[in-house]
C-alpha cells in the first residue's frame, strides 16, 4: 500500500478509549472528518475538538458517503455495521475487539476468558468484513491473566492494550506497511449477545471450588454496568448476591456450611 504522511479517518464508538485513539490521531497530524456516536461524553468531546459530530441513531451513513476519508475506526462499537458504511473508506475500516482473535470472538469476551480461566489474553486490531470479528488481523497485543483478575481489572488492561496496539497500527497506516493476516477458523470461539452463565449466574456446589471463584471474578464489573447476571446463592426461598469468592483447600460434602463469620460464608464444592 502506497506511504500516506497523514490520512482522514472517521471514528465511530460510545466509550472513552475513542476519545483516547482520536487524542493520539490529532496529535500525530491526521484529521477527523466525522465522529460517529450515540453518547453525549464522546459527542462533548469532538466538539471539543471542532470536529463533524454524526448521530448514531440518524442516517450518518449518507452524510459520510458526501465526502472522502482514508480510514473508518470502530472503537468500542457493539452493532454490526452495513456494508455499505465498510466500503466507503479509501483505505482500511478497521475494528477494535477486546479479545484475541481468533478465539474469543463476539461479546463480553473478557469475562467468559476468566470462566474459562484463560491463562492470557489480549485485544485485536482487526479489518472489518461483513463476518463479524472475521476479519484480517492487523495489530494485537496479548498479555497474561492474573490469578485474581476481575472483569473490572481485566476490561482496564483492554483499554491499556488497545491504545498501545492503536499507537502501533496508526504508525504502521503512516508508513503503509500494515498488512492483515487471516485468522485460523480452527482457532475460533464465539460468545454471542445473548449469551449467558447457566442457571441464571447461580452456584452450583457440585462444581469445582475453582470454576465458582472464576465465575465470581467474571461477573465483578466493580461501578460500571453488568451485562451478563449477578453471581447468587440459594436457600431457604432467599436469593443472596455473592460479591466476591475465594478457593480454598478444605474437604466437605457438596453444599455443606463449613462456616459462617460476619458476611462471609464457608461452604464446601466438588474438589
Amino acid at each position: 500500500m502506497t506511504t500516506v504522511s497523514s490520512f482522514r479517518a472517521v471514528l465511530i464508538g460510545s466509550d472513552s478509549l475513542l476519545v483516547q485513539c482520536g487524542e493520539y490521531l490529532l496529535g500525530q497530524g491526521h484529521t477527523i472528518s466525522h465522529v460517529v456516536t450515540d453518547q453525549p461524553r464522546i459527542a462533548d468531546w469532538a466538539r471539543s475538538k471542532e470536529l463533524s459530530v454524526l448521530n448514531a441513531s440518524t442516517d450518518y451513513r449518507s452524510a459520510l458517503a458526501s465526502g472522502s476519508f482514508d480510514c473508518l475506526f470502530s472503537i468500542t462499537w457493539l452493532s454490526i455495521l452495513p456494508d455499505e458504511v465498510l466500503a466507503l473508506p479509501e483505505q482500511w475500516a478497521i475494528n477494535f475487539h477486546d479479545g484475541p482473535l481468533p478465539s474469543y470472538a463476539g461479546l463480553y469476551t473478557p469475562a467468559w476468558a476468566i470462566m474459562e480461566r484463560a491463562p492470557r489474553y489480549g485485544v485485536t486490531w482487526h479489518a472489518m468484513t461483513s463476518g463479524v470479528d472475521r476479519g484480517d488481523i492487523l495489530e494485537q497485543e496479548l498479555f497474561d491473566v492474573a490469578s485474581d483478575e476481575t472483569s473490572l481489572t481485566i476490561n482496564t488492561r483492554c483499554f491499556e492494550a488497545g491504545l498501545a496496539s492503536f499507537q502501533r497500527l496508526v504508525d504502521g497506516l503512516e508508513k503503509g506497511q500494515v498488512q492483515g493476516r487471516t485468522q485460523n477458523a480452527d482457532e475460533r470461539s464465539y460468545f454471542s449477545k445473548y449469551q449467558r452463565p447457566r442457571a441464571a449466574c447461580t452456584l452450583d456446589w457440585n462444581r469445582p471450588a475453582g470454576e465458582l471463584e472464576a465465575l465470581v471474578r467474571a461477573l465483578d464489573f466493580g461501578s460500571y454496568p453488568n451485562p451478563l447476571g449477578t453471581a447468587k446463592v440459594l436457600g431457604d426461598g432467599e436469593t443472596l448476591s455473592v460479591t466476591a469468592a475465594h478457593a480454598v483447600a478444605l474437604s466437605g460434602t457438596p453444599g455443606q456450611i463449613l462456616g459462617l463469620e460476619d458476611e462471609t460464608l464457608t461452604v464446601a464444592t466438588s474438589q
